[in-house]
Parts: structure tokens; C-alpha cells; sequence
């Protein structure tokens, strides 16, 4: 879906001739401008040259204006925060919020002005929020089944968890890589870590979700969930797991 440009400010700036590149409409800068190839990994490194946004990060929004395009006047959450995507949320949607997992902070409290919370042990009241954000979150949960609980409970009815996750579609089952017992993680496979901002040890990667995972969902939450692909390059939409997840809470 291409929104219209009118009346936005268009992007200057030109392709690195160096680099494959294509022109487009970028969900996030809401304007035209050029996507860069980076590097061969695309999910990773095919730069919008303005806002230097990510597939998934588009994908997201792309997924917010298809099911819920009022979403700017929405009740919004986000765990875990962080570069354009984020930016672009908090900007645009005054009732946004935000929150980090922070070991050491008491959660409902705060650091650097963000909220710590658990998504397994929420602190907010039930039917919070319109809108859960999460953006590659959910393979490093140690506790799924219980976080998927916690977001139900804090949707209003007919509120949506919206999220982007590595998703093996050719696995048929989901396969947990790590747990703790008794405070010690415990390794089922090989360790595995992907970048995270917060801390030079990186975040462990705890599932790989298979087929079966709107079903997980189903089963931890009762939310229902869609799985939304959209490969569109006008939009920057091309690379690796580009899947996003919409898990909805039933209207009373």
C-alpha cells in the first residue's frame, strides 16, 4: 500500500553509484527517497538514505497503516525501544510509552527516563493499551508462554500485539534453545547471541519459531494471530524475515 506524498518533503539525496539502490516511499520518513544495498544481508542492511531505517522496521509500520491505520491516536506500548522505528513511533503518537528490561531497576521504576518492566511480570493495570509494539523481542524471552499472558492482559479487548521475530516457516515445530532452572541457564543447543544495545554480551537467543507459533499463541494468550508478508522494493520491503505478527484480543 503506497501512501500519498503530497504536501511532504522529499529526500535530496542521491544512491551511492557504488551500491545497488532503488528509488521508493519509506513508510517511517512518510516521504520519497533511496534505498541502499549495503550489504547481501538485507534485513540487516538496506538503509532507507534518509531516516537509515531497516526492512523490519518498515514492515512494522507498514503493517500498522494496513490493520490499524488509526494507530497514531492509539494507546501505544513499546518494549524495548530503539533507532528510527522507535523514533518514528514516539513522534507521531503522543500516547506512546515505552520500556527496557532492566535486571537492576525494581520494575514500574525508572532509568535515563525509560520505564524498567519484565515482559513476563508486567506492572501495568489490565486493558492498558490499544497497541503493543515489539520489534525482535520474542526470540530472546526466556519465559513466552508467560509474556504472551502479559500482553494479553494488558490489550484492551479488540487491542493488537504487533511484532517482528525470526521466523523459520520451514521448521513445522518451534524449538527452544535455552532455560533457566533454579536462576542458571541452561543450554538445549549451541548459544547463540544477536547485537543488543543495552549490553556488550549481546541478547541469547532463546527460540527458533516454527509453523506452530500463531498456535503457542493461541494457547499462552487466546489471542489470535496473523501472519502479515508484504515484499514491495517502492517501499523498501525485500530481505529476510519480514514477517510481521498481529495478535489480536477479542472485543468483549
Amino acid at each position: 500500500m503506497r501512501l500519498s506524498t503530497r504536501g511532504l518533503r522529499r529526500s535530496r539525496a542521491v544512491a551511492d553509484p557504488e551500491l545497488p539502490s532503488n528509488e521508493g516511499y519509506c513508510p517511517i520518513c512518510e516521504s520519497d527517497v533511496v534505498f541502499t544495498e549495503m550489504q547481501s544481508w538485507l534485513r540487516d542492511h538496506y538503509l532507507c538514505n534518509r531516516c537509515k531505517s531497516i526492512p523490519r522496521n518498515r514492515a512494522l509500520v507498514n503493517a500498522l497503516n494496513a490493520f490499524r491505520p488509526d494507530w497514531k491516536s492509539l494507546s501505544m506500548h513499546e518494549s524495548s525501544p530503539g533507532g528510527p522505528l522507535s523514533e518514528y513511533l514516539g513522534r507521531c503518537n503522543e500516547n506512546y510509552s515505552a520500556s527496557h528490561y532492566f535486571p537492576d531497576i525494581p520494575r514500574g521504576q525508572y532509568k535515563d527516563g525509560i520505564r524498567s518492566e519484565d515482559l513476563s511480570r508486567l506492572t501495568f493495570a489490565d486493558e492498558a493499551f490499544d497497541l503493543v509494539v515489539t520489534s525482535d523481542v520474542f526470540e530472546h524471552v526466556m519465559e513466552p508462554e508467560s509474556a504472551f499472558s502479559e500482553i494479553a492482559r494488558v490489550l484492551k479487548p479488540g487491542g493488537m500485539h504487533v511484532f517482528t521475530m525470526p521466523y523459520y516457516g520451514e521448521m513445522a515445530r518451534s524449538r527452544q534453545r535455552a532455560h533457566v532452572v533454579d536462576t542458571e541457564i541452561v543450554f538445549l543447543e549451541e548459544p547463540v547471541y544477536h547485537g543488543n544495545p543495552l549490553s556488550e554480551e549481546g541478547s541469547l537467543v532463546t527460540y527458533d519459531w516454527g509453523r506452530d507459533f500463531p498456535f503457542l499463541v493461541w494457547q499462552f494468550s487466546s489471542l489470535v494471530t496473523t501472519t502479515f508478508v508484504v515484499r514491495d522494493r517502492r517501499l523498501g520491503l525485500d530481505g529476510e524475515f519480514l514477517e510481521v505478527f498481529i495478535s489480536e484480543k477479542h472485543a468483549a
